[in-house]
């Protein structure tokens, strides 16, 4: 039986609680210099977009508040193109897009279909 959007969700939510956990205390200098850092979290990132990918697309719709397709973007740079990942922008995301993710997954996850 295919995992559900929740599953999916689910997934997103841990890999965004492993990435707060490997850089918890970091700053940017420091995130910079430690390349297993720096690997693990590219490896979260990874995770994440391949959970958006396999969203219901009916609960994609229902949710247009979550950029669904620049999450899955930013996975196919880190894996397609992981020789010019640019950790400043990597870092740049954790800092601006991970907890607005975070609070619209919780609340979508929460909200009940229409009928």
């Amino acid at each position: 039986m295919p995992r559900g959007h929740h599953d999916r969700i689910g997934d997103i939510l841990a890999a965004i609680a492993d990435i707060r956990a490997d850089t918890a205390g970091m700053n940017l200098a420091a995130f910079e210099k430690n390349p297993t850092v720096i690997r693990s979290v590219l490896y979260s990132i990874g995770v994440i977009g391949e959970a958006v990918k396999v969203v219901d697309s009916d609960f994609k719709a229902a949710h247009p508040e979550i950029p669904w397709r620049a999450i899955a973007g930013i996975r196919d740079r880190i894996v397609h193109e992981y020789f010019r990942t640019n950790t400043r922008r990597i870092w740049d995301v954790l800092q601006d897009d991970l907890d607005p993710l975070e609070r619209a997954l919780k609340v979508a996850i929460d909200d009940p279909p229409s009928l």
